[in-house]
């Protein structure tokens, strides 16, 4: 591909990409959640409801700042949110919530920001800000996370508890407490094992990636879709490839993680602005990792979503798609990979709007349609072609190593902050011998082998873990 080569899509392209002939409703999609009170086709869509606007922000509150704001009287707590430290720390700890709090942490964790909808959908948790007493409220004047709203006042008249958007706290005694009562399970479980994160990024950003993820979850060809957390490129290229991560050129991560049920991993970055310097460096730093790590290597793909702002013009958000492809080809250009496996292949751009033309509207979107540079190299032909990533024989995936590919569905089915519908149960990571090792009690996990038959003993069937040492 040559610098000539540098021009967008046809509209005929972007047009033919959409098929908005085969646009149906979303609740007519096959779904692995059917019955979900929470699935996509009953929660309020982020995006089409306009929770932003141009130039508008999110407001966020600790329990404290708004204690503070009430008592100086800018705000009124509502009551539902009123609740003593003590009552608090004690709901957080009982027994009979403590499932539900370390669900509701790892999503938070993995996500970072998430409306109670999609918190509800994706740990198939309903209810967390029902009556005077919620899970929420216990959570957030605890100081484990911070609420927010698209309002100014979370005690608006016309405030839906259910669209309050939620996001994990600032390091705190609190937290720094929750995390060391953590068994080693509960801890990898919540936080994939890297520790909790204290990066923060737009709020608008983080909801669309949720959305995104929530949709494709239930919909989609895939057999594990990851959060911000674990979609570093150290982890997606390297480690998580067996080898060790450069100490340069991988800091970079995407907003999610879609793995196909062969292994292939599609990393997704969303972007609703008309991009920058900045953009234009962080994709070329991508498509760097793609020439220098081959696709059966990895399995690695990287898509872009454009999510232009609802109330941008038409030209503006053609505008945002036009120059995220300009950056994606000149990082081509740079970094073109080899003749049998070109990066061109491996990177694609999608538009929210085209994905999902209306509220509760799809267009065919289970193997996610998008565009490659795939086509001629100068000359005449269409640069932008349509390919499925979720399709393999349309984007087809031959790893070095089958089992290792696949292997993210089982060592991730564990995590609390994946959707429950891809948490498998078999086949699991056994961690406790770690923590038991540690602490001199290796006998423990030996009576729990030699006493595990094929079929249950009596009532309580076979010997297992306590419930906090298991992954």
């Amino acid at each position: 591909m040559n610098e000539n080569s540098l021009a967008p899509a046809s509209s005929a392209a972007a047009t033919s990409l959409a098929d908005r002939g085969r646009a149906i409703e979303m609740r007519r999609l096959p779904s692995r959640t059917p019955l979900n009170p929470r699935r996509t086709s009953l929660r309020t869509d982020p995006y089409t409801a306009r929770l932003w606007r141009s130039g508008s922000t999110a407001s966020w509150f600790s329990h404290d700042d708004y204690l503070a704001l009430a008592s100086a009287g800018a705000v009124r707590m509502p009551a539902w949110l009123k609740m003593s430290a003590e009552e608090a720390k004690e709901r957080v700890y009982a027994r009979r919530l403590w499932e539900d709090v370390l669900c509701v942490m790892a999503a938070l964790e993995q996500w970072r920001t998430m409306t109670v909808q999609q918190i509800e959908a994706l740990t198939n948790i309903s209810g967390i800000t029902n009556g005077r007493t919620s899970l929420l409220t216990a959570l957030w004047v605890h100081g484990l996370i911070e609420v927010g709203s698209p309002t100014s006042d979370l005690a608006a008249s016309t405030l839906d508890r259910n669209m309050l958007l939620l996001r994990p706290a600032r390091p705190s005694a609190a937290k720094k407490e929750f995390e060391e009562y953590l068994s080693y399970a509960e801890w990898v479980s919540v936080t994939g094992g890297r520790g909790f994160s204290t990066d923060r990024q737009y709020a608008r950003h983080n909801l669309l990636a949720s959305e995104f993820g929530l949709r494709v979850a239930e919909h989609g060809q895939v057999s594990m879709v990851l959060g911000e957390t674990l979609s570093g490129m150290d982890l997606l290229a390297y480690t998580g490839c067996g080898i060790d991560a450069p100490t340069t050129g991988a800091q970079n991560g995407a907003d999610l993680t879609l793995v196909r049920t062969d292994g292939l991993r599609v990393a997704v970055e969303m972007t609703a602005s008309k991009s920058g310097s900045a953009f234009n460096d962080k994709v070329e730093k991508l498509v760097a990792i793609l020439h220098r790590r081959s696709l059966e290597a990895t399995g690695l793909c990287i898509l872009f979503v454009c999510a232009p702002r609802q109330d941008a013009s038409r030209g503006e958000a053609g505008e945002v798609e036009r120059k995220v492809k300009r950056a994606v080809q000149r990082a081509i250009v740079n970094y073109p990979g080899t003749a049998l496996h070109p990066t061109a292949a491996r990177v694609a751009v999608a538009r929210w709007d085209r994905l999902f033309p209306g509220d509760g509207i799809v267009a065919d979107f289970g193997s996610l349609p998008m565009e490659r540079p795939t086509g001629m190299r100068g000359g005449t032909g269409q640069i932008w072609e349509p390919a499925r990533l979720l399709d393999p024989r349309s984007v087809p995936f031959t790893p070095d190593n089958p089992a290792a590919m696949s292997a993210v569905v089982t060592n991730a089915g564990g995590l609390r902050g994946v959707h429950h519908s891809l948490r498998v149960t078999g086949g699991r990571p056994v961690l406790a011998d770690i923590s038991l090792a540690a602490a001199g009690l290796d006998w423990v996990l030996d009576a729990v082998e030699a006493e595990r038959p094929n079929t249950g003993k009596g009532a309580v069937g076979p010997a297992q873990l306590p419930p906090r040492l298991r992954y």
